[in-house]
């Protein structure tokens, strides 16, 4: 992050030796000011804001791929020409990316089961039998299992996909013993499980199960984990950003940053502040905390509201105050951010007449789940400007219909179901469900098995 005044000495600070000196995955934010206008009528060079970055060298740099991104607050000049050159890096590199075919795994393993002997004789590789059978939805594509995550998964199990599975039901289904859920698949119900007679455990990934009919799963004893811890920093994370996005109307300023029709930036174009305003976080479990730690930093004053009050301790190390009343909470926050699990006690937890207890300039964030939220009743809030603005990264159904009205106001954020959605997480979720799954089969205690 580049926050120094413009003189001499930091004019064009940042130029191509120092983005090679970067990691490849790192990126760049500039929020630096340029000199007072006196100074820029005198020396010529100073005329540009943004100076303190090489312009030419960090469209080259993103093009080339020596960093990852950039963020920039600030450019020169302001705005930049409507030249589609100088947008273009992004859409560059997005289109210059070779996908893997995620087939490619899927019809090597197909190939293998085209091998398999006929009923009673069960002749596999040495490494199969040594590996328990797992059931996947497929590897790859939309919702499948990341490439990149294989290798370390086929080290611990037998990968079945559902293609697989679907054309060797007979052998297979007796071969089976646990469930790789990613992205809430494959779907489980009555009749798979049926079929999946020594099927012990699922492993899900995430901390939501309202997917999973736990009842169910439970008549067929098999248990179920899932990763609640290892997504809170990163959610927690997310949470804090669509707050200040909205706050400071980032998406909206990114719009007019990159516009064609942009000929000036607007002096009365505000948000409004963060920093010592009151957040009221519901939902202080593990990833509600966690966003307390991080609004401690913006001296905000947190209220929350939880089944339990957190101990003394906890809630002086962040200053939180407990609400035993949702409304009290509702009534006094200019930010409300949602943090719950989805249960029948939580389900439209929010709708009509919470909102209209909230202030009418507040902001609903919500990291939890879309159907935590009355979502007619929000649209008829913001819409009647019953409340400010909404920052989700859930809705109900994900993704909304194109037509929504959500997807059409200026006062509302949409990050598509993100919470945890970074490779370092994401890799710790698999490597956790796969010791969930592990422990089960061999009779240990399961790490974050979720208990009835």
């Amino acid at each position: 992050m580049v926050v120094v005044s413009l003189t001499p000495q930091t004019h064009k600070l940042i130029g191509k030796r120092e983005m090679e000196l970067m990691k490849p995955m790192a990126t760049l934010i500039n929020i630096s000011r340029g000199c007072c206008l006196q100074m820029a009528l005198k020396r010529h060079f100073y005329s540009n804001l943004g100076a303190v970055v090489d312009q030419e060298a960090l469209v080259r740099a993103l093009q080339a791929g020596v960093i990852r991104a950039a963020a920039l607050d600030v450019t020169y000049p302001e705005p930049l020409p409507r030249l589609p050159s100088v947008f273009s890096s992004q859409k560059h590199a997005r289109d210059s990316a070779v996908r893997v075919p995620g087939a490619l795994r899927e019809a090597q393993q197909a190939r293998r089961w085209q091998r398999l002997p006929p009923p009673g004789f069960h002749i596999l590789d040495m490494e199969d039998q040594e590996l328990p059978y797992v059931l996947i939805d497929c590897i790859g594509g939309k919702h499948g299992v990341y490439e990149d995550h294989v290798e370390f998964l086929k080290k611990h199990f037998c990968l079945i996909t559902m293609k697989e599975y679907l054309e060797n039901k007979k052998f297979l289904g007796k071969k089976i013993t646990a469930i790789y859920m990613w992205y809430h698949k494959p779907v489980i119900d009555e009749e798979l499980l049926q079929i999946l007679p020594n099927l012990k455990v699922v492993a899900n990934s995430g901390v939501g199960i309202d997917h999973l009919d736990l009842n169910l799963l439970s008549s067929f004893g098999v248990k179920v984990s899932n990763t609640p811890f290892v997504a809170s920093m990163d959610t927690a994370d997310l949470g804090m950003a669509l707050m200040l996005a909205s706050a400071r109307r980032l998406v909206e300023g990114y719009q007019m940053a990159v516009s064609p029709d942009t000929e000036y930036f607007p002096a009365d174009w505000l948000g409004v502040e963060v920093s010592g305003t009151t957040l009221g976080i519901i939902g202080m479990g593990t990833i509600g905390y966690k966003v307390a730690q991080r609004a401690k930093a913006f001296d905000m004053k947190i209220l929350y509201h939880n089944r339990n009050q957190r101990n003394k301790e906890e809630e002086s190390a962040v200053g939180a105050i407990y609400c035993k009343k949702i409304d009290d909470l509702l009534q006094q926050s200019d930010f409300v951010m949602l943090a719950v699990t989805l249960t029948p006690q939580t389900h439209k937890l929010i709708g009509k007449r919470e909102l209209e207890l909230m202030k009418p300039t507040a902001t609903l964030i919500n990291i939890s789940r879309g159907l935590v939220v009355d979502q007619d009743a929000l649209v008829e809030a913001l819409q009647n400007k019953v409340i400010k603005a909404a920052a989700l990264d859930v809705t109900y159904p994900e993704p909304l219909p194109r037509d929504h009205p959500l997807l059409k106001m200026k006062n509302v954020i949409i990050t598509p179901h993100i919470g945890s959605a970074t490779k370092e997480t994401r890799r710790l979720m698999m490597k956790n469900m796969t010791e969930s799954i592990e422990a089960a089969l061999t009779g240990l205690p399961i790490p974050n098995e979720v208990l009835l």
